[in-house]
């Protein structure tokens, strides 16, 4: 009798995450995750062993570098630049414009890479001893670094008109140097709610920012065809205490108020990513994110992980080689 009490108390503890369902779940219709070993439970990944290659390597070199690096003011620009009073805020102001009249997005154009030498740079940082390399693929400010096959404001289309991952990818696998790309445009959905705002103060009180702008509003404009709602995706409500500039931080695992993002929002951060896996075939991914992105109110990060493992599996005669990272895990997700 212990023993069958026993057993049901484990099997109900196991339940709700072996069952798990969840609020938004994401659509596989355009990039079905790969089958295999792993499963997108946390019970499944646990069957993860870390690379022999990946306890040996101690030196790499990431370059955070996309549009956000323009106006040099900063990392989170794109979405200081809309904080009235920031110094990135007054300095756009003043070399760039009033974020009513010039957003981020119209920053995009004047990143041109023109000086830009892959080749050179990972030979620079062979030399030196990394032994791997991480790539930008894509920032909060939700441009893709790539041919995007799921985001219009991409690398190719607008700004450098440059595969930056593929000449990244190509360069590091020619000097021999594991291959990582950093994605964070999971959370663009927050990280852009200060484009919803306008000034308190000032000649242009009350005038509102560009971040509802929508594909009609391009008429006639650099951006005519592309919808600004792909980059800044901000046809929802603030979250709660969004003008608290630092709620974001509160917010960064989806609690505190934060709205959720939609099923298609997911959806294509989620194809996105299985993008990069499958075109570019990483051997590390790194999101910028509490466990994996979305969770726990959407599967979409533990798809990503289950298809990242099993289609490195895949692509390397049936041994993981891969390596997924998260921010802030706890002991069990980390296992």
């Amino acid at each position: 009798m212990k023993r069958n009490l026993l057993l049901a108390a484990l099997l109900s503890a196991a339940l709700p995450l072996a069952a798990q369902t969840y609020q938004v779940a994401v659509s596989e219709a355009d990039e079905p995750m790969e089958k295999g070993m792993f499963e997108p439970t946390w019970e499944s990944l646990a069957q993860y062993r870390v690379p022999e290659w990946f306890r040996d390597v101690k030196f790499g070199i990431w370059a955070h570098w996309g549009p956000q690096c323009v106006e040099g003011s900063g990392d989170w620009m794109a979405r200081s630049m809309y904080i009235e009073g920031s110094n990135e805020y007054k300095h756009h102001v003043e070399h760039y414009g009033h974020p009513s009249e010039v957003g981020f997005k119209d920053i995009i154009p004047l990143w041109k890479a023109e000086r830009w030498n892959p080749d050179s740079l990972v030979a620079f940082y062979k030399e030196i001893g990394a032994q791997y390399f991480f790539a930008l693929g894509n920032h909060h400010d939700n441009m893709d670094l790539w041919d995007s096959k799921y985001q219009p404001w991409n690398s190719v289309n607008m700004g450098p008109k440059r595969d930056i991952l593929a000449e990244w990818v190509k360069a590091a696998r020619k000097y021999g140097l594991r291959f990582g790309v950093s994605l964070h445009a999971d959370h663009a959905w927050i990280f852009y709610e200060p484009s919803q705002r306008h000034d308190l103060e000032g000649p242009k009180k009350g005038v509102p920012y560009d971040g509802k702008l929508t594909k009609a509003d391009g008429k006639g404009k650099w951006w005519e065809g592309y919808d600004p709602q792909d980059l800044y995706a901000q046809d929802h409500k603030l979250s709660e205490n969004s003008w608290d500039n630092g709620a974001i931080h509160g917010q960064w695992a989806w609690g505190g108020g934060a709205t959720l993002p939609t099923r298609e929002f997911c959806t294509n951060f989620y194809n996105r990513t299985l993008d990069v896996v499958n075109r570019y075939d990483p051997d590390l991914l790194y999101f910028d994110v509490t466990g994996v992105p979305f969770y726990p109110f959407s599967d979409a990060g533990l798809k990503i992980a289950a298809h990242f493992y099993n289609h490195n599996m895949a692509t390397h005669g049936g041994r993981l080689e891969a390596v997924m990272f998260g921010k802030i895990l706890t002991d069990e997700q980390k296992k």
